[in-house]
């Protein structure tokens, strides 16, 4: 059996997973031919630093995308050996662009149109999640997305208001305007990346590198998802078509029917949620507790909701009671009394360091 274990969120949209990050990590082990296992865990509380993917390599745990590349490259898996100096450097400047504003496009149709979000995006974490989790986490991701965009003054509300409702009319509309500077964003960042294709089949020449595998991790969620508003698809297809053909080029490279992974059953050492309250019980109920205030609004917000908000609301509200009881039922069976509440955080919480223990 193999020593590399991979934990990630499942495949969703149409693509390979519904985390660009899981995309850009399966996409690289693939791609190097390594032996791995998969573990679709959709469980961010599995990582130490609260994301997927996560890697165990051994008795090694990596957590976090460009640990796991830097990881892998250290120990053999390098994609980028061939490339020149001058390649090398223009990988982090394409790398970071695909990284930064690829994502942002792609938070802001998920969030920000509230049709794709509550059409597409929340019930498909609901079908990824158990319960309680399947209420908490597509709001919380919401509100992360919130913060993350602030910096583009884009406010996450519904984004339809004044457009035309048919399809067809809509998309001259978006050809025309663009109605909002997100989707420039998106249109330049596309051609930056088509320019750097050109006419070559990957983006440094005959072969796939690192920066392919991470391009197409979050193209693939741009291009593949058959969402209610398919705005980007739209943009895609019909202005950078090579940039959609490399998509699925890549797509074919990597995730044929010959190239599936076998599924393994998680590690027992496996850094849990369990573990995460022992090390640091003061962050985690103070994350509970906010989660509750947040989610619990205004009397005045609650004047704005419909009937299906408040009853969707309600039921997280008791998934979050239900959720916490059942915790701290579980404590208080398996003798877990004695804790040392401090507010320094240890070792597992160094997101910027590999952890390792002993077999």
């Amino acid at each position: 059996m193999s020593n590399m274990q991979l934990y990630v969120w499942g495949p969703a949209l149409n693509a390979p997973s519904i985390d660009p990050k899981c995309v850009v990590i399966e996409s690289y082990l693939r791609l190097v031919k390594q032996d791995y296992t998969v573990v679709t865990c959709n469980n961010p509380q599995t990582s130490p630093t609260g994301e997927l993917p996560l890697l165990k390599h051994g008795s090694i745990w990596v957590a976090g995308a460009d640990r796991i590349l830097t990881h892998l490259a250290k120990h053999g898996k390098d994609a980028n050996k061939d490339l020149t100096p001058e390649q090398k450097a223009e990988y982090f400047a394409y790398a970071t662009l695909a990284q930064e504003k690829l994502y942002d496009c792609m938070l802001y149709t998920w969030y920000a149109d509230s049709t794709n979000f509550i059409k597409n995006i929340r019930p498909t974490y609901a079908t990824l999640l158990s319960f309680p989790s399947r209420y908490l986490v597509p709001v919380q991701l919401k509100k992360s997305a919130k913060a993350r965009l602030a910096k583009y003054n884009v406010e996450i509300t519904a984004d339809d208001a004044g457009l035309p409702q048919n399809e067809k009319e809509e998309m001259k509309e978006l050809l025309k305007s663009g109605w909002h500077q997100m989707y420039q964003l998106a249109r330049e960042t596309y051609g930056t990346l088509q320019s750097q294709l050109n006419e070559k089949d990957y983006m440094f020449g005959d072969d796939a590198t690192t920066l392919d595998c991470i391009v197409f991790g979050y193209l693939s969620l741009h291009l593949y998802p058959d969402l209610a508003h398919k705005r980007l698809q739209h943009i895609l297809t019909t202005e950078y078509p090579s940039l959609a053909t490399y998509c699925d080029r890549m797509k074919n490279l990597l995730y044929s029917e010959e190239q599936s992974h076998i599924e393994s059953e998680p590690s027992e050492d496996v850094p849990s949620l369990w573990k995460t309250f022992i090390n640091n019980p003061t962050g985690f109920l103070g994350t509970v507790k906010d989660d509750v205030v947040s989610y619990m609004g205004t009397s005045e917000d609650k004047k704005e909701k419909s009937k299906s908000q408040v009853d969707f609301e309600r039921k997280r509200i008791w998934s979050i009671a239900g959720g916490l009881t059942f915790f701290l039922a579980y404590v208080i069976y398996n003798g877990i009394l004695s804790i040392d509440i401090s507010d320094e955080r240890d070792d597992f919480y160094d997101s910027d360091e590999e952890y390792e223990e002993e077999d």
